[in-house]
Parts: C-alpha cells; sequence; structure tokens
C-alpha cells in the first residue's frame, strides 16, 4: 500500500498539469451531474426567449407603458397578428392544470400534491383595460402561454394557449396584410412606450430576480471550486 501511494505522489509531482486538468475536469463533469434538472431548465427558458422574440406580423417584449393615471404598465410581450392585437402572459406551471375562464383560483396538481395560484387570464385585466384606453379600433386581447408538460384534464379555456400554438405565430405571418386601423392602433401603442431601460430592466428582474438568483449560485460555486483547485496547485 505505502509503495502504491509513493507510486502515486511521484506521478503528481512529475505531471502536475495532467493532474490539474483532471481534477477540473472531475468538478465539471460533478457540477452538471448535480445540476443536470437546472441546466435543462435553463436550456428551455433560453429557447422560449428565443421563440418569444419571432412571433406574430410584430412583437415588442418587455416595454413599459403609461396607464393614463399618473402610472406605467409592464408588458412583456405585446403581439400583433393579422387579425388582432393582444396581451402575451407566460406561466411555467407544469402538471394537471384544472382551470375555467372565469374563476378567480385555478389548480394545480403534481403528484399528490395540489397548489391554487391565480386565474392568469384575470391577471391580465387590469392592462388590456388601460390598453383599451389608448386604441380607436382595436380591442387588445389576452392570451396565456403554458409551457410543455402542463395538461388540461377538465378543458382548456379559449384564450390558453401551447407551445406548439406560439410556433405557429413564427415570422412567416409577415407577408399577410393587417388591417390599416389595426396598424395604425398598432404604431400608436408602440409610440407610449417609455423608453427607459432601467425601468424595464428592474420591473423584469423584480418577476424573474429570484429565479436567477438560484441559478446563478451553482455557476459561481464551479468557478470558486475550480480557483481553489488552481491555487492550491500553483502555491
Amino acid at each position: 500500500m505505502l509503495e502504491k501511494l509513493l507510486i502515486a505522489n511521484q506521478y503528481i509531482v512529475e505531471y502536475p498539469n495532467v493532474i490539474t486538468l483532471g481534477g477540473v475536469i472531475l468538478l465539471v463533469l460533478l457540477f452538471l451531474f448535480l445540476w443536470r434538472v437546472k441546466i435543462k431548465e435553463a436550456i428551455n427558458e433560453y429557447k422560449l426567449k428565443q421563440l418569444l422574440k419571432n412571433i406574430g406580423v410584430d412583437a415588442r417584449h418587455n416595454i413599459v407603458i403609461p396607464d393614463g393615471i399618473d402610472e406605467s404598465i409592464f408588458i412583456e410581450h405585446l403581439i400583433l397578428m393579422p387579425n388582432e392585437i393582444f396581451i402575451l402572459g407566460v406561466k411555467k406551471f407544469r402538471g394537471l392544470i384544472f382551470a375555467a375562464e372565469k374563476i378567480e383560483l385555478w389548480t394545480q396538481v403534481v403528484g399528490n400534491k395540489s397548489y391554487k395560484f391565480e386565474n392568469p387570464l384575470l391577471q391580465l385585466e387590469s392592462n388590456v383595460l388601460a390598453l383599451n384606453s389608448k386604441t380607436k379600433e382595436s380591442k387588445i386581447g389576452k392570451k396565456v402561454l403554458f409551457i410543455s408538460g402542463s395538461t388540461f384534464p377538465k378543458g382548456k379555456p379559449d384564450n390558453i394557449v401551447s407551445i406548439e400554438k406560439v410556433k405557429a405565430w413564427r415570422r412567416n405571418l409577415i407577408q399577410e396584410n393587417v388591417p390599416d386601423s389595426l396598424q395604425k392602433d398598432w404604431e400608436t401603442l408602440l409610440a407610449l412606450e417609455i423608453k427607459d431601460d432601467f425601468v424595464a430592466e428592474s420591473r423584469l428582474l423584480g418577476r424573474e430576480g429570484r429565479w436567477l438568483g438560484r441559478n446563478m449560485f451553482p455557476i459561481v460555486s464551479l468557478f470558486l471550486l475550480i480557483g481553489a483547485w488552481l491555487f492550491w496547485r500553483l502555491m
């Protein structure tokens, strides 16, 4: 046993770079294994954002618009289609969703546990009313996207859409004609946008900051581990 330890120690002394590289690879593999679920979620989040960048005839994301009463509203996704303008909300609930258009609370069932959450269609109502007060011909609609992994066993409300539906809104709709009245209302809404990146970013981080913080922790931890290993090898 002592002889094997001496051989191993001699190998470490003669090939320090190989040992360092091997240690870094092991740390990276350990990180990927322990955080594989979070990594998958981050990849799916990136794919979703890329998808939402290119939908409908035109779209605006993370914009701030005054509501007319000395306040402002933050809209994550405002979409122009050939026949309508609507606000799109995104929900990341998985499992079984029991919902109806008018009820205040919906239910999510995951395994043996159930959770109540506010009707997301009603959540968008105040924003819809604020935008409707600024358009002349068009009535602003609302839709909510539930990501893949959620099902509605008792029926899906009309304004709930799936990823497959959103993919049908890709930029190929750019060729379709938009009525003049709808186009004017769209331009009216865009002209109201408050060009303040700090406000938009702060409102966005208010919604997503916790998610970002949780997912930054393993990345920072990995770099600290690698940095400590390299420091030890160089000393």
